[in-house]
């Protein structure tokens, strides 16, 4: 059984047009029945009900078409394995990521690891957090970083960090050096708040906020890298997880203001994987013992 038929039946049994899946595979159309009739010829069965110019998957088309799949699909993890081993590389792990964690310190650990482990590589996803528990379910990740708990009960999972929320503001705002009386009042009325770069504090904190202040101006962002660059270019200010503003915090980039009007929630962060799943035990202990704050 030739790998081109099963490629061919698989795109073929996907659209039931010969002439598209042609098209797909850059081939002609004559080429797409012979290597249908040439895979009927080894499984001795019709796959397709063939009416004019239309094309019905058989009750057999239909069965083969899972096999076909698993077939494809171990094919290509099995050309993945080798190509992988003659370049050296005797392991894969694919990390997926929520974008918050691309700000943090993680992805030089990632570099440490990487340059400390030659024989093992590694993939980043960076994904939003609603979607990386799909990832690792369809077997498309092996390690997931994210800001919400899996799900499954009988999965590995690790609360990474839980880091506090800062009051975040344009560095020439407020000189935090003087001790002079921080009137938060002002500070809401004077600069734009940005809100919505995490999915799940923004609902209670603009309660408290919206309750406690007569006016504040709010901009929707989804990320929080660009709630940053706006924070710097003095054009608003946000309430940030203290490990994705560890750099500018040192770096004297932004004003950390002590925010003491309420209690501000804190930042879970969850790594999880399936306990199927081999993963190095020197990556997760490296992800583990490190200081994101």
């Amino acid at each position: 059984m030739d790998y081109k038929w099963i490629k061919t039946f698989i795109v073929a049994a996907k659209s039931c047009n010969f002439r598209m899946a042609a098209e797909e595979l850059h081939v002609s159309q004559p080429s797409i029945t012979v290597h249908i009739h040439q895979l009927e010829e080894f499984l001795n069965v019709s796959l397709f009900h063939r009416e004019k110019n239309r094309v019905q998957l058989t009750e057999a088309g239909q069965l083969f078409l899972t096999e076909a799949l698993q077939i494809m699909q171990q094919w290509e993890k099995s050309i993945e394995r080798f190509q992988l081993v003659t370049k050296g590389i005797k392991e894969k792990i694919i990390i997926a990521m929520t974008p918050l964690m691309v700000e943090t310190i993680l992805p030089h650990i990632i570099y440490q690891f990487i340059n400390e482990h030659p024989t093992i590589e590694i993939s980043i996803l960076v994904e939003e957090s609603s979607k990386i528990e799909e990832l690792i379910h369809n077997g498309k990740a092996h390690i997931g970083i994210s800001l919400f708990p899996t799900r499954y009960r009988h999965w590995c999972q690790e609360l990474l960090v839980d880091s506090p929320l800062e009051l975040v503001i344009p560095l020439d705002a407020f000189d935090d050096e003087t001790g002079a009386y921080i009137d938060y009042e002002e500070l809401f009325q004077t600069y734009t708040l940005f809100t919505h770069h995490h999915p799940t504090i923004w609902e209670d904190l603009l309660h408290q906020i919206n309750h406690k202040y007569v006016y504040t101006k709010q901009v929707s962002i989804s990320q929080s890298y660009v709630v940053k660059r706006l924070i710097k270019d003095g054009l608003g200010m946000s309430f940030l997880p203290r490990m994705i503003v560890r750099r500018e915090r040192m770096e004297g980039r932004f004003n950390i203001v002590p925010f003491t009007e309420f209690v501000l929630p804190s930042v879970p962060v969850y790594l999880f994987y399936k306990d199927s799943v081999q993963v190095p035990q020197k990556l997760l202990q490296l992800f583990m013992t490190r200081d994101y704050l």
